[in-house]
């Protein structure tokens, strides 16, 4: 992939050393005296990458060893992605939720980008292994995949973008395409159709009207297609990196229209 070996070769080779940070573990408060000390804590602890809230979940509490290697996960990942990644933000906080939703066609974990600074993330109860399995699997792919999303403003609160499933799909391909180049890892819910396919899938998404059905085009199609804007963004951003010869970092300050413009449409 053009500019994409020394880009992977720069993030791993920092991966393990960059993790010394004393881990933060927090449950979510179930009283105001304990959000006041958990606010007293998180602020005490602000020299870490990242700060990770467990939400309780009464089917399936995780254990302290789960929650160790989960903070692990995400404090390497935040890594591996400080060093590549310019305008990333000092410090992460970071909610994880049980869910009971199929998720692996995404290696058992989803996420969104809350506001700056701020992360969700669930993590699939209904993984074949378990927990490790997306420890091992999904979670640091969505971590970066989030992680992208903070740098290039793509949040629910403080977004830097106008609606149109256009620019949703430009945002959500950069992001699946830099979390596959840093992790080394993909998963077939985020993978393009046939290129015939996606060129003809594209041609649709620019010709929508910018006020659509967002969950239709990015999640379940009435027709039975999934996750369209995110396989197709994939694909065009694919094409952008290729045309161009710029890496994912390079082509991540480039607006949704450049990028349209650079893959041929």
């Amino acid at each position: 992939m053009t500019g994409s070996s020394n880009f992977l070769t720069r993030a791993h080779q920092t991966s393990v050393g960059g993790f010394a940070a004393l881990i933060l573990i927090v449950l979510l408060p179930t009283t105001a005296a304990a959000e006041s000390n958990i606010n007293t804590v998180s602020q005490a602890e602000s020299t870490q990458a990242t700060t990770v809230v467990f939400a309780p979940h009464e089917d399936r509490p995780l254990s302290e060893e789960e929650k160790v290697a989960i903070h692990e996960t995400l404090e390497v990942t935040y890594a591996m992605a400080r060093e590549v990644l310019p305008g990333l933000v000092d410090h992460v906080t970071v909610t994880v939720h049980m869910v009971d939703r199929d998720l692996s066609n995404v290696g058992g974990a989803s996420g969104r980008a809350d506001a700056p600074g701020e992360i969700t993330l669930e993590i699939s109860m209904q993984m074949d292994g378990g927990i490790s399995t997306v420890i091992d699997g999904g979670l640091a792919s969505t971590f970066a995949h989030e992680l992208h999303h903070l740098v290039r403003g793509w949040t629910i609160s403080g977004n830097r973008f106008g609606p149109g499933i256009s620019i949703a799909a430009i945002n959500e391909g950069m992001a699946v395409v830099f979390a596959e180049e840093l992790t080394g890892k993909s998963y077939p819910g985020n993978q393009p159709p046939s290129e015939t396919d996606a060129e003809a899938w594209a041609i649709e998404i620019l010709a929508l009207p910018r006020r659509v059905n967002y969950g239709e085009w990015m999640f379940a199609h009435p027709d039975g297609r999934e996750s369209v804007g995110y396989r197709i963004g994939h694909f065009v951003v694919r094409r952008a990196m290729a045309t161009t010869g710029q890496d994912i970092i390079e082509l991540s300050s480039a607006s949704p229209d450049e990028i349209w413009a650079y893959a041929g449409f």
